[in-house]
């Protein structure tokens, strides 16, 4: 190190001995109105903290001796600058000492930055309108002094005791800037003046270390920001793989359910992380996509009976977006409880009223069922005895009517105007006149388009659950198949339409990837048509076009296989003739069969179906009350 340099160093590391003696013989020289030290409780904390780290002793002299210092009047300004040793150190520029030392330290050295600071603010200045500048003094002597000559060499960040006497230190700063410019009258101006040593502490710092300084400071003082309070734990984000749904993973399904309109209905007890999974779809689907929650419309789900007008308001605003065809958002998101069947139903009712695909999730959390987790998390203040009760609906409701693939809004119109001009020419056919009596057991001429009623969305059934009570049901639900395909897109293959007395649908080939969906006793269970169980696999798969008045939509597919067992059989019909869409065949007692020539692919979503509770019969038709007998006396 150079003389100069060298003269500006011992300038400024003046020992806290000298400092005091300069700053009692400018008290003696220049009367004052009170020497007796005025701490404010920020600085009283402060000096408290600094304590705890073993500075008591150096650190309150210096704060005691400024204190004197900020209360001297100005005609103090020239005994001041010649009692104090290295004064003419001290009237270099502050920046020229800032660059000389900044040249010898590493520019991002925490440890570095924590010694070229005090160093360069300790040199005192010649006007006491800048006390509150050379505060940063204190910081130069509570550092060892060999520490302030020489190079530091350990690039490691500050301990965390040095972060908070550093901060602790800034915070005094501030108090005593307050406390000076209230004594002397300082200017603003003079406060402006003091902004950047402070910012001088932090600059260089990263951003994320200085405001995690900054919280740190502020604890110190009493004064917690927002930030630093610990995070609720309502708040916790749930794990990944809570998210891993195929409608938000498979880009086939995204891009599929973002021009086809959708209705998700979320489910399951407070506190399981249902907001946090509408907004997961919401970031998914962006514009495409409308959250719609209960909350918002006043429901309080643990109190159904008092949320009647709650869930009107919800249902119309539900109805409102499912209706608005110009609306930009396909993808209609509904954030509740909806543990109950009516209220499933109710909204299963409002898609199949507007021809959407619904689709039932409930969060993949691990607390979804704890009731001691949710009671934490649920930001309603319910107790294990609320979720409890509403535990019970939602577990009876776990599965749904059944499962199956549901034919998207665009494509279920198309099949629908194919299906009705396959209807109109039929029954024009001179063929199909000629065995009508088989088709109605009249000789009268039939509409087919009125004969046959709709049954709803267009759909074909892989498992029969009845909420559970079916045989096989929590089987089919459990396999890992169906966990996965859960909410994704398949390409049906549509390959023949078939009328019966009863019914008018589609046979449905499924693939090898579809298959594993399909149940293996499907064809099984059909005890009406024995021959069934050695048709392959997937045979009875089927849509429902429409049923006659008074007949269920299960009886398609006992049709269907009535149809392909007559074929196994060996029976090939009465081919009547081509048509358009393929060829037509007749197999006796009112069945018809047309294998269309180019299959019609329709996009699908696997998901499931809740319908609403049947009432149960009070008493059965044949327990009748008994006439009382008459007796003739």
């Amino acid at each position: 190190m150079d003389t100069e340099k060298s003269g500006e160093v011992l300038g400024a590391s003046e020992t806290p001995q000298q400092a005091e003696t300069a700053v009692e013989k400018a008290a003696v020289e220049t009367p004052v109105e009170s020497t007796e030290l005025e701490k404010s409780p920020a600085a009283e904390e402060a000096t408290g903290k600094m304590a705890v780290h073993g500075q008591e002793s150096e650190v309150v002299k210096e704060m005691e001796a400024l204190s004197v210092t900020d209360k001297v009047a100005m005609p103090t300004e020239k005994a001041d600058a010649d009692s104090v040793p290295g004064a003419a150190a001290s009237q270099q520029p502050e920046e020229s000492s800032e660059k000389k030392i900044s040249e010898q330290q590493p520019e991002n050295n925490p440890e570095s930055l924590a010694l070229q600071t005090p160093l360069a603010e300790s040199a005192p200045e010649p006007a006491p309108e800048k006390a509150a500048e050379s505060v940063p003094e204190i910081k130069v002597q509570t550092l060892p002094d060999s520490a302030m000559t020489q190079q530091p060499v350990d690039t490691q960040p500050p301990g965390p005791k040095e972060k908070e006497q550093a901060e602790s230190v800034g915070e005094l700063q501030k108090a005593m800037d307050t406390e000076a410019e209230g004594d002397s009258g300082a200017k603003p101006k003079e406060k402006e003046e003091a902004k950047p040593e402070e910012t001088v502490l932090v600059s260089s710092e990263k951003p994320a270390e200085a405001e995690m300084l900054k919280t740190e400071a502020s604890a110190e003082v009493g004064n917690v920001s927002p930030e630093s309070e610990p995070q609720k734990e309502e708040d916790i984000v749930p794990a990944s793989g809570s998210l891993s749904f195929a409608f938000l993973e498979q880009e086939q399904t995204k891009d599929a359910l973002r021009i086809s309109r959708t209705l998700v209905v979320l489910r399951g007890l407070p506190g399981s992380g249902k907001t946090f999974l509408a907004r997961a779809i919401a970031d998914t689907y962006k514009d495409h996509c409308t959250v719609i929650s209960a909350d918002d419309h006043g429901v309080k789900p643990e109190k159904p009976e008092s949320s009647a007008e709650g869930y009107k308001a919800l249902d119309e605003a539900v109805v409102a977006c499912c209706t608005d065809e110009n609306a930009s958002s396909v993808l209609i998101v509904v954030d509740d409880t909806n543990h109950t069947q009516d209220r499933l139903a109710r909204l299963e009712e409002i898609a199949e009223e507007n021809n959407l695909v619904a689709i039932f999730l409930e969060p993949k959390t691990e607390w979804n069922r704890d009731l001691g987790q949710l009671t934490k998390k649920t930001k309603r203040g319910l107790e294990e005895a609320h979720l409890a009760a509403m535990k019970g609906p939602l577990e009876e409701v776990s599965l749904p009517l059944y499962f199956g693939w549901f034919l998207l809004s665009s494509i279920q119109d198309k099949i629908k105007c194919t299906s009705m001009d396959f209807l109109k020419t039929l029954d024009t056919l001179e063929a199909f006149k000629k065995h009508l009596i088989d088709f109605s057991g009249k000789a009268e001429e039939v509409d087919l388009e009125q004969y046959f009623q709709p049954t709803g969305i267009l759909h074909c059934t892989t498992k029969f659950c009845n909420y559970g009570k079916a045989e096989g049901a929590k089987e089919y639900a459990e396999k890992q198949a169906v966990k996965d395909s859960y909410g994704s897109l398949f390409d049906l293959s549509l390959s023949a339409l078939f009328v019966t007395p009863r019914t008018f649908g589609a046979r449905v080939s499924l693939t090898e990837e579809q298959l594993q969906l399909w149940p293996a006793d499907a064809e099984k269970q059909v005890e009406s048509v024995p021959a069934a169980a050695s048709l392959p696999l997937g045979s009875r798969a089927h849509v429902t076009l429409g049923c006659a008045e008074g007949v269920e939509p299960v009886q398609t597919g006992i049709d269907l296989l009535e149809i392909l067992t007559l074929q196994q059989e060996g029976q090939q019909g009465e081919q009547v003739e081509e048509m358009e869409l393929g060829t037509l065949t007749y197999y006796g007692t009112g069945k018809w069969l047309l294998n269309l020539r180019e299959p019609i692919s329709a996009p699908a979503c696997f998901s499931s179906f809740y319908g609403c509770k049947e009432p149960e019969p009070t008493k059965k038709d044949h327990e009748k009350k008994k006439k009382p007998k008459c007796m003739i006396l």
